[in-house]
C-alpha cells in the first residue's frame, strides 16, 4: 500500500439538540460498524508509531490505519473504548491538558454545546488498558495568535503535564483547530514531539513531513459507501473525498 490513514473522530455519541455543528458527532451504531468494517476489510490498524515508521519507510504492514480522537471527551470513555478494547485496536487521544476533567470552554458557546472531557483518574486508567494519549496544547487556542512564552506555554506545558501525570513520555501533539504555521512547527519541533497531526484532509505518504501529518475526519455525515472510499480510494489532492 503506497499510503497510510489517520482517521480523526471527536465525539462518539449522538448530538444534542441545538448543536450547531452536528457533524462532530459520529453515533455509537455507525462507530461500532466502521470499526467492525476496518477488521473485515483487512486493514492494520496501528499506534502513532507505525505511522513514522511508514513514513521512514521502517514499516511494510498491510493497509495501515491509525485511530485519533481530537479533545477527550467523555463518550469516548462511554461509547468509543468499550469497541476497541473489545478488537484490540490501538488508539491516541489528543488530550488538552489544562482543561481535563471540565468542559470544552474552548468553543462551548460557539458550538452552543458544553460537552464533559474525561478527568484524570479516567486518562491514568485508560493508559494502563493500553490507550495512548498525546498533547493537544493547555487551553485549546489558535496557535498562530500566540507567540513567545505563551506559545511555549502551550507546547511544552502540555507535554509536562500529561508527562508528569502519565509517567511516560508523550512523543505526539494535535495542533488545535488545524491551525498553525512554520513558529509553530519550530516550537513543536523544539519541545522534543516526534511529529504533529493538523486538520487537514488527505493521507500519509513515505517521506511526508512528519510535522504536517494530514488525518481524514470521520463524522455524522460520514455513511458506510463514504468511509469505504475514504479508506480505499482517496489520497488526498485534487480528489475530492466524500463527508
Amino acid at each position: 500500500m503506497d499510503r497510510a490513514i489517520v482517521l480523526m473522530y471527536h465525539n462518539i455519541g449522538r448530538p444534542p439538540k441545538g448543536a450547531r455543528l452536528p457533524g462532530l458527532y459520529v453515533s455509537p451504531e455507525a462507530f461500532h460498524l466502521q470499526m467492525r468494517y476496518l477488521r473485515v476489510a483487512g486493514f492494520t490498524i496501528v499506534p502513532l508509531d507505525g505511522i513514522l515508521d511508514f513514513i521512514s519507510g521502517q514499516s511494510h504492514v498491510k493497509r495501515p490505519v491509525a485511530l485519533t480522537f481530537d479533545d477527550g471527551f467523555q463518550d469516548f470513555s462511554d461509547n468509543a473504548w468499550p469497541v476497541l478494547r473489545a478488537l484490540g485496536f490501538p488508539v491516541t487521544v489528543f488530550v488538552v491538558a489544562g482543561r481535563v476533567g471540565g468542559e470544552n470552554l474552548w468553543d462551548c458557546e460557539y458550538l452552543n454545546v458544553r460537552k464533559k472531557l474525561l478527568d484524570w483518574d479516567a486518562i491514568v486508567r485508560f493508559k494502563d488498558e493500553g490507550v495512548s494519549f498525546a498533547a493537544h496544547t493547555m487551553t485549546h487556542p489558535s496557535l498562530t495568535s500566540l507567540s513567545g512564552e505563551a506559545l511555549r506555554g502551550e507546547i511544552f506545558g502540555s507535554k509536562s503535564a500529561l508527562e508528569e501525570r502519565l509517567g511516560m513520555g508523550v512523543d505526539y501533539f494535535c495542533y488545535p483547530y488545524g491551525d498553525y504555521n512554520e513558529e509553530t512547527i519550530d516550537m513543536v519541533k523544539a519541545a522534543g514531539y516526534k511529529a504533529a497531526f493538523t486538520t487537514r484532509k488527505g493521507c500519509v505518504f513515505k517521506a511526508d513531513n512528519p510535522y504536517e501529518l494530514k488525518r481524514i475526519s470521520v463524522k455524522s455525515t460520514t455513511g458506510p459507501l463514504a468511509f469505504a472510499y475514504k479508506l480505499h480510494l482517496y489520497k488526498g489532492g485534487s480528489a475530492r473525498c466524500p463527508k
